[in-house]
């Protein structure tokens, strides 16, 4: 199959798959924040079909093609490798959104996904009284404890507030975090949100939200160490929710969960709403807090990695034991 890249924002948007459009991280816009960002953004065209790639520098002048959630099928698969075998990347790595299983490829390595795996989707189309009835009463609770306390929420970009409030949230958590320079660039982008929630015009927490199609997702949070009493998260996601209602959005994507343990399996598990997972899971404790919000479960194909030069990817591989 022909494979064209892609600079023309309308033939690139219109060969998009359906699934591919409702996943911000192929958007045309994404793409643009990944320019800003070094992350060269690789747009093609297989016989009319788009997908968006990232350039991934590895060290010595050394680089991989990086396409996630991607609307893929074997031909594309086998389309990419074929056309880009004399490229300078050492291996795609892709995250597709059809199952691995069903696509029949073969020489390919199973991989972290660096996306979440694991998401739950809440419907916002439906009334916003019914999407407060459906929530966990402890969550409507907390929502309504950070109100009755004067929590306020207001809409605002303010990089160096979201900053201050992350340096704090990934000393206490422990997480790796984003540059200051990056959210910086992605509050910029015309399609990101920002909420702060305040108490007695002091910033307590704050999120980032983007919205691409009908899909708002929330993206980043922080939050100090203080007045964590005053339950502020949980207001600021139920504004979220509302903007994505004003914003005429469908669904709201709480980005990332533990994944969800299945009858069969026997581990020990932490349950909340309807939903249980594995109890020491890194992510628990931000999972019990997203699944009162209620929602829909959705888990994502396995991501993989094809070799385009085997020796070097070798290398790559070997390099890569070493400094784990």
């Amino acid at each position: 199959m022909k494979l064209d890249i892609c600079d023309n924002f309308e033939i690139y948007n219109q060969g998009l798959s359906p699934l591919a459009k409702l996943e911000f991280l192929q958007s045309w816009k994404w793409g643009e924040f990944q320019n800003q960002i070094s992350n060269k953004a690789v747009r093609f065209l297989i016989e009319g079909k788009a997908v968006q790639g990232f350039e991934q520098k590895i060290g010595l002048n050394k680089k991989f093609l990086y396409l996630p959630r991607i609307s893929s099928s074997e031909l594309i698969i086998h389309s990419l490798v074929k056309n880009l075998k004399k490229s300078s990347y050492i291996f795609l790595r892709l995250e597709p959104l059809e199952a691995v299983s069903e696509l029949k490829i073969k020489n390919y390595k199973l991989v972290n996904n660096r996306q979440p795996k694991q998401t739950l989707i809440l419907n916002i189309s439906q009334l916003a009284e019914n999407i407060l009835a459906k929530m966990h009463p402890k969550t409507r609770y907390n929502i309504r404890l950070a109100e009755k306390k004067g929590v306020e929420i207001k809409q605002e970009k303010n990089g160096e507030i979201f900053w201050q409030l992350n340096l704090s949230t990934t000393e206490r958590d422990g997480f790796k975090s984003h540059t200051k320079h990056y959210y910086e660039k992605m509050l910029a982008q015309e399609n990101v949100y920002q909420l702060i929630a305040y108490y007695n015009q002091e910033p307590i927490a704050s999120i980032i939200l983007i919205v691409n199609d009908k899909v708002i997702t929330y993206l980043h949070g922080a939050s100090a160490n203080k007045l964590r009493n005053l339950m502020a998260p949980y207001l600021l996601q139920w504004q979220g929710i509302l903007l994505g209602k004003k914003l005429n959005c469908s669904f709201y994507d709480f980005w990332g969960i533990a994944p969800l343990i299945k009858n069969n399996q026997k581990e020990q598990v932490s349950s909340f709403n309807g939903f249980s997972w594995p109890v020491n899971h890194d992510w628990s404790g931000v999972t019990r807090f997203k699944v009162g919000f209620g929602g829909e479960y959705k888990e994502y194909s396995e991501a993989i990695e094809i070799p385009l030069k085997k020796y070097q990817y070798k290398i790559f591989n070997f390099l890569k034991k070493l400094r784990n």
